[in-house]
């Protein structure tokens, strides 16, 4: 079974977006757990970022929240979070 694992920069930026907003926090598991289930659902907007980072790969929690992550032996890393213009 495939691991989430979060890089701290992730999870200090989601903590100081859940203090904005109660509402991410749920956002972003119900669309990790979606992802977990199946990588290639439409509402993820799954696609590789070639701009900036090798191997990096963005998926949508919202029309505004973007999850940056890279592929790892045991499943993934969650590297940042934020807008379009802050992630790339």
């Amino acid at each position: 079974m495939m691991k989430i694992k979060q890089a701290l920069v992730f999870v200090r930026k989601l903590e100081k977006l859940c203090k904005r907003d109660a509402v991410i926090r749920k956002k972003v598991g119900t669309k990790l757990k979606l992802f977990l289930i199946n990588q290639n659902h439409p509402s993820l907007r799954l696609h590789k970022i070639t701009a900036s980072r090798d191997e990096a790969w963005s998926l949508s929690v919202d029309m505004r929240l973007r999850i940056v992550f890279i592929y790892m032996e045991y499943g993934i890393l969650l590297l940042d979070i934020g807008s379009h213009d802050e992630v790339y």
